[in-house]
């Protein structure tokens, strides 16, 4: 006997998104009857699935074409190294370490609202979001518009927490296997400076 999973999309299309290659949203729009159409404590949800659906228009192009590594949200090992290469602190190396491996997420917070509470708050990984969550006392409370403004603004706190991985610098000219030597050497001396 198979067990039967039911999956609801809550709120589909009370929000609608286009995101970056980064997976995070550029635009949010809010429908303005939002509030007549969905209760507030379904605003998290709404939202997420609305990412969702965002996610899907964002990836399906490059999933017909059968370019699934293109998916990958980890960098080329060259980007890796030559990223963990230009960090200036242990500290700023392990973070990328870290996020390289997964274990890190990045959050976007909203502004303190009269609830006592962020009014949005946005978690992410290097690759996608994983979860929006909105104040529903406070989104009870605001326009439509002010609602996408803040998680719109949460995804760009994450757009600057996230390392922003690249191939070229003074390191662009050198060999993988350089680069491979000259990464073991930096962690070494790193390691040795704390």
């Amino acid at each position: 006997m198979t067990e039967q999973v039911d999956i609801r999309l809550i709120g589909a299309g009370f929000f609608t998104m286009n995101l970056d290659d980064g997976r995070l949203p550029i635009t949010v729009d809010a429908d303005r009857n939002l509030h007549a159409r969905l209760d507030p404590p379904d605003l998290s949800a709404a939202a997420m699935t609305c990412y969702y659906i965002a996610l899907w228009r964002h990836d399906a192009p490059i999933i017909a074409q059968g370019k699934f590594a293109a998916l990958s949200a980890s960098p080329s090992r060259r980007a890796q190294m030559i990223t963990l290469l230009d960090t200036q602190t242990l500290t700023e190396f392990e973070t990328v370490e870290r996020a390289l491996r997964g274990h890190d997420v990045f959050i976007g917070r909203g502004p303190w609202t009269d609830f006592g509470s962020h009014s949005v708050t946005v978690t992410a990984s290097i690759s996608r979001i994983s979860r929006i969550d909105i104040d529903s006392n406070w989104a009870a409370t605001v326009s439509p518009s002010y609602i996408a403004h803040d998680i719109l603004d949460c995804a760009d706190q994450i757009r600057r927490q996230r390392p922003k991985f690249h191939e070229d610098g003074s390191w662009g000219q050198r060999s993988d296997d350089e680069l491979e030597y000259e990464l073991e050497e930096y962690k070494k001396y790193l390691m040795r400076s704390i």
